[in-house]
């Protein structure tokens, strides 16, 4: 239950459950000994017995988390107080005095407020409440994300190690070549991959760190950035991975000077290739701080984008029809071959639709893996209808990467097979 779950995260104290456990008891019996606001009582006895539920499962969720108590919660607990001693007092009441009947439309006005309160306080405050809260989680969880990234995992900064390449790649080679080619020339001290999100930058770059004559010639150290990137952490895992003792940096500058010592040592057995991998937008200072301090090493950018103010680039170009038909099918087919493929025509369309992105490519092609001949039949036929590509593929670990990494938008991948 969404509310319940906004709710527990409030931490909503034991106070409110035992409030509204008192409140419906005493409606409960009063409805049964006076025929007296029968009427009002009913109803509020209708609307209390809608939020039973939801009341039980604030109460368990408080057992379990830790929270703090809101002022909104504090009144409503008031109120149910109050509310109790007043249908206690209604209990009391004879109709047919004059007097009576003045306190009676007095007691029904408040009793109608009462039951008011409960509806707003579950229909508005509530959700305004729980709007809060998933602001406070966010900022919570981009803490948590900003100090994992700043001290990794228990206390231990990532590694720089080259992570693999993966198993199956198919068009890098001709861009393999030209890359390395670019990045080992004398002048050359940074050079900026580019190219959209989900074209393989990352990928293309494994393969370098493969190649014999860079990773026999380079000591590579290989460093995710993240979209606030913080110099001094950047430096502090290069550290960590020499196992050098990390020293308590200063400043930025500081930062630096120490990573030109370590530096210096290592260039006596080996030149250093520094990869920066996924740079943002907005990161120029960065890269022009390491670019300046690292004399005599080579640094490789990856990004989305081309940073104007540095001159060598190398720009990695989409799949051709060739390579990225192989890449699907290949994306497409379970392990054992089995895998049910249509003919030629339909597969070209579907290759068209994800514009040679390699990423595109084997999401939408893992997407079909395995599916039947009828299945592969009613996407189409839902992408000729105007369907986004997109909207087949399962809400899983792929299509997060698919929607985190290309930049073309919904719009761009959807179909127009009438005009192809």
């Amino acid at each position: 239950m969404a509310v319940a779950a906004f709710v527990g995260s409030a931490a909503l104290g034991a106070a409110f459950g035992e409030a509204f456990a008192e409140l419906y008891s005493m409606v409960e019996g009063v409805i049964s000994k006076t025929l007296a606001f029968k009427s009002i009582l009913q109803h509020l006895k209708t609307t209390l017995d809608l939020l039973d539920s939801l009341v039980k499962d604030i109460e368990r969720l408080n057992r379990e988390l830790m929270g703090r108590s809101e002022k909104e919660t504090e009144d409503l607990i008031q109120q149910m107080n109050k509310g109790k001693k007043l249908v206690s007092e209604c209990s009391n009441l004879t109709r047919g005095k004059p007097l009576a009947m003045i306190r009676y439309a007095s007691y029904a006005n408040k009793l109608r407020s009462l039951d008011e309160a409960l509806c707003r306080f579950f229909q508005i405050d509530i959700q305004a409440l729980g709007f809060r809260i998933q602001m406070e989680i966010l900022r919570r969880v981009d803490d948590l994300s900003a100090q994992r990234n700043s001290a990794g995992i228990n206390g231990v900064l990532p590694s720089c190690a080259v992570p693999e390449p993966p198993d199956f790649t198919i068009g890098l080679d001709v861009s393999l070549k030209e890359l390395k080619m670019e990045l080992l020339k004398e002048e050359v001290v940074m050079l900026v991959l580019t190219a959209p999100g989900g074209c393989g930058k990352t990928t293309l770059v494994k393969m370098l760190c493969q190649d014999e004559d860079i990773k026999g010639k380079y000591e590579i150290f290989f460093v995710i950035i993240t979209k606030t990137p913080n110099l001094k952490d950047i430096i502090r895992r290069v550290f960590c991975h020499k196992g050098v003792r990390v020293p308590e940096f200063q400043s930025d500058e500081d930062a630096i000077n120490h990573l030109k010592q370590l530096l210096n040592r290592i260039k006596q057995q080996n030149p250093i290739l520094l990869i920066l991998d996924d740079v943002w937008s907005g990161s120029e200072s960065l890269l022009e701080k390491f670019k300046s301090h690292m004399t005599g090493s080579k640094i490789l950018v990856t990004s989305r984008t081309a940073f104007p103010r540095f001159s060598c680039k190398y720009k990695l170009e989409p799949l051709s029809d060739e390579d990225a038909t192989k890449l699907f099918r290949h994306s497409a087919i379970l392990q054992d071959g089995n895998s049910y493929i249509p003919d030629d025509d339909t597969v070209k369309k579907i290759v068209k639709f994800c514009g040679g992105f390699p990423l595109a490519l084997e999401v939408i092609g893992s997407s079909l893996r395995g599916v039947s001949a009828a299945t592969w039949e009613n996407r189409m036929r839902n992408w000729t209808s105007g369907d986004s590509i997109l909207d087949s593929v399962p809400e899983d670990d792929l299509l997060k990467r698919l929607q985190s990494s290309l930049e073309f938008s919904d719009k761009d991948v959807r179909p127009s097979m009438r005009s192809s």
